[in-house]
């Protein structure tokens, strides 16, 4: 019997814990993090290499494999891999994730599934394959998924990723309800703006096509600049979550603001996000990269 307020696996030592989206910012500092704690991490990417980057860099046990997280048969060949090598995984972090730029009019089906495919299903498959093997273990475990401050911000600028994020939020309240009973902790870990390179990989339909790519490089400026968590920070919250057996947890400021107002003032912060467009979130961007001074160097992880 555990101690009330503690994660079910909070005072085990050396669990295994299958990290998505590994290779690069969050996902990376979430490895090295729990690799430096006496885990075992299995790092996945769908870039390999990226992955093998992060167990070079992790300061513990840390193995990388591919995974495509769009893909249950990929999902269910890796998770015996793992079992058969390391046993069952005691904690998954779901993390891997896309984001697509543009009004809700300009974003096409192809876009919507895109988004939906990874940061949606990606869940889906990896919390039913892998969580159906902590529950055939009989012994306790922990999923976290890494949400975002978007599941309660509607906006103009980014409506795929906001709707696949709330969505995502609410199956992992949904498995907290049943898995909960059943000694396996759910957790949603929803950062704000972070200093990734999420703004570089995102698709962005943008006002004119000609300009995507200095678009990109303006916002990935911003993030950099103004991101108010690292990816460290987050996967600080990550180990809380683990530690405490929490259920939501908004990392730094502005995604907890805004949880504040979509709890308290739904209306404002609906009238808030309302007045940014694609087009002077450009203007906007490409303004202060030209005339606000570079903050001091930052770093992100990848």
């Amino acid at each position: 019997m555990r101690i009330p307020f503690t994660g079910p696996v909070a005072n085990k030592r050396g669990r295994v814990v299958l990290v998505t989206g590994a290779g690069s910012g969050i996902g990376r500092a979430i490895a090295l993090r729990q690799a430096a704690a006496g885990d075992i991490v299995i790092a996945t990417d769908i870039d390999l290499p990226a992955a093998k980057e992060t167990t070079t860099l992790a300061q513990g046990d840390c193995h990388a494999y591919e995974l495509d997280v769009r893909d249950p048969g990929r999902w269910e060949t890796l998770t015996d891999e793992i079992i058969a090598r390391f046993g069952v995984p005691d904690i998954l972090v779901n993390n891997a994730g896309i984001a697509v730029g543009g009004a809700f009019m300009d974003q096409t089906p192809q876009d919507w599934d895109r988004v939906m495919s990874i940061n949606v299903y990606g869940v889906i498959h990896g919390s039913k394959i892998v969580g159906s093997k902590m529950l055939a273990s009989g012994q306790p475990g922990h999923i976290v998924v890494i949400v975002s401050g978007a599941a309660w911000t509607p906006n103009r600028v980014a409506v795929s990723y906001s709707t696949s994020k709330a969505a995502a939020l609410m199956i992992t309240e949904s498995l907290r309800s049943e898995l909960g009973p059943k000694d396996i902790g759910v957790s949603a870990i929803c950062p704000g703006a972070t200093r990734t390179q999420l703004a570089t990989h995102a698709t962005l339909v943008t006002s004119d096509a000609e300009t995507t790519e200095s678009v990109r490089a303006d916002f990935q400026s911003i993030q950099d600049r103004f991101g108010l968590a690292s990816p460290d920070l987050v996967a600080r919250a990550v180990q809380l979550a683990i530690r405490f057996d929490l259920a939501i947890v908004p990392v730094n400021f502005d995604a907890t603001a805004a949880w504040v107002l979509h709890r308290i003032a739904p209306g404002l912060l609906r009238r808030i996000c309302a007045i940014p467009t694609m087009e002077l979130a450009e203007g906007t961007a490409r303004k202060a990269v030209q005339y606000l001074p570079p903050s001091p160097a930052r770093r992100h992880t990848r």
